[in-house]
């Protein structure tokens, strides 16, 4: 498994390509790609972003399947159920890194008293999952 700053460095590449317009995710969501799959999954991210159809995770950082853990939450309010998808998803998976995502233009970003509960519940889950 990626180590946490490897992983951000693949999601912010792939993003420099998205920005750029030299996606790769063809290749990255191949036939092979697919099978492989069937065995199972190994996500290096977990992605928590917000369920607007214009910002899917998978395109916007360039991956394919089985590269992101992406749950996505209307409004970026966080429910126990959200959090433990991400629990879940560290702790299976071994998957070091937890990207919070979102846009400074969204209602709910107005929620800050949202944001700090979930960065408190982020630091005390990752204290006790061992994620970096």
């Amino acid at each position: 498994m990626l180590k946490a700053r490897e992983a951000l460095s693949r999601l912010r590449e792939g993003n420099r390509r998205f920005a750029n317009g030299e996606t790769t995710t063809r290749e990255l969501s191949n036939t092979a790609r697919r099978l492989e799959l069937m065995e199972g999954q190994a996500p290096f991210a977990i992605i928590l972003g917000c369920s607007d159809s214009r910002v899917p995770a998978e395109l916007v950082f360039d991956q394919g399947f089985g590269d992101l853990f992406v749950i996505r939450v209307a409004g970026n309010v966080v429910a126990p159920s959200q959090v433990g998808s991400v629990e879940f998803a560290a702790s299976r998976y071994g998957t070091r890194l937890v990207v919070v995502m979102g846009r400074s233009a969204a209602p709910s970003s107005r929620r800050s008293k949202n944001c700090r509960a979930w960065r408190r519940r982020t630091r005390r889950t990752c204290a006790t999952s061992s994620i970096a």
